[in-house]
């Protein structure tokens, strides 16, 4: 056979299988793919007929009890007696073995400067406060017989209830000031100053401070002050409407509105210039400590 017969001969089988191949692909891609069936298995469900409803017993009452028509005493049950010995005593708790007691100390003299009965040459105040000096209480001495009575509350405790009234009564009387409509009271609830207001205190407090030597002798009182802003919330003016009674606790006062800086302008609503604040500074001495509260 000659190069050329075989030359084209595999020419013809090599078209051949080239269209033997596309004829599968294209069977391939075509033809519907064969869905497998899932058989489904029977559900069974299992009837039954409804229960009767006329036929279903009524639940049954308990009757009521009832207490006896007269009333009879019933005789007590006693607990038997144990066979031990132990079960045969009743428990009986241990008493307190009392302490012995000690001889009274006889009382010893004292000099008249120390004796709380006895009061002595009254001590000239400095002109620089104006502070009272409080008296030991009668009967207030380091021996105190046996028939003394015991001190008061109001010896006891701060009159912190002379103190409100005293504030009450200056809310009172600055009340009709307030009702103008440019002076408040301090309150930080309020609806439209309620956060001026608050910056104020915190001012205050900051820079406030209870003088030492007023602590020490127990002074307290209250100085109501009026005080004056403008529209930058700085303090303009100030003026003590009344006295605590005490320079010193008035002289604090001032010292405080002196260093206090701007606490922010007003709020918006307020159109005025200026505002004025009725403040009270409270000094009050709470079971041995001195602290100041501003209302």
């Amino acid at each position: 056979m000659s190069d050329r017969y075989v030359e084209k001969s595999f020419l013809y089988l090599l078209a051949f299988s080239l269209l033997l191949h596309v004829a599968l692909f294209a069977a391939f891609i075509f033809l519907p793919e064969r869905k497998v069936e899932v058989r489904q298995e029977p559900v069974m469900i299992d009837l039954e007929d409804l229960p009767d409803l006329k036929e279903t017993p009524a639940p049954t009452e308990r009757p009521a009890r009832r207490q006896a028509e007269r009333r009879e005493r019933v005789q007590r049950e006693m607990a038997p007696k144990g066979e031990r010995e132990q079960d045969r005593f009743a428990f009986q708790p241990s008493r307190p073995v009392p302490a012995p007691r000690q001889p009274a100390a006889s009382p010893q003299r004292l000099p008249p400067s120390q004796r709380g009965g006895e009061a002595g040459p009254p001590s000239a105040t400095g002109r620089g406060g104006d502070i009272p000096v409080r008296e030991a209480p009668q009967g207030g001495g380091v021996l105190k017989p046996r028939g003394a009575q015991l001190p008061e509350m109001a010896q006891l405790m701060p009159n912190a209830q002379r103190m409100a009234k005293l504030e009450e009564g200056y809310r009172k009387k600055y009340s009709a000031e307030v009702a103008e409509g440019d002076t408040k009271f301090l309150d930080t609830d309020d609806i439209q100053f309620g956060s001026f207001l608050h910056r104020f205190e915190n001012s205050i407090y900051g820079v406030w401070r209870y003088p030492q030597e007023a602590a020490r002798l127990g002074v307290e009182g209250v100085t109501p002050v009026k005080i004056t802003f403008n529209n930058r919330g700085e303090i303009e003016k100030f003026e003590i409407l009344q006295s605590s009674g005490s320079r010193i606790l008035d002289g604090e006062v001032e010292r405080t509105l002196r260093l206090v800086g701007p606490v922010g302008p007003f709020p918006k609503g307020y159109t005025k210039d200026k505002f004025n604040l009725i403040a009270f500074f409270q000094y009050g001495i709470v079971r041995g400590s001195s602290r100041g509260t501003l209302h």
